[in-house]
């Protein structure tokens, strides 16, 4: 079971419940008792490999800006 993130709407407080993923509980705030929402997580990224550098992405040909051309 996926573990998710929670807001208090009232007082902020964050915490995490384990429920399935079709389910939808109500949550409620383990300090206050007031409803709570479910938060974005935080994730790490890590970006490997070629491509990610903007030498990488580069032409070896000059490009034309749309100002040169005209």
């Amino acid at each position: 079971m996926p573990i998710y993130r929670y807001i208090c709407e009232k007082c902020g407080h964050e915490f995490t419940v384990m429920h399935g993923m079709s389910e939808t509980p109500e949550v409620f705030c383990e300090k206050c008792g007031s409803p709570a929402r479910k938060g974005i997580g935080r994730i790490g990224i890590s970006f490997k490999g070629s491509g990610f550098y903007i030498n990488d992405s580069k032409s070896s040909g000059k490009t034309v800006s749309s100002s040169e051309k005209k």
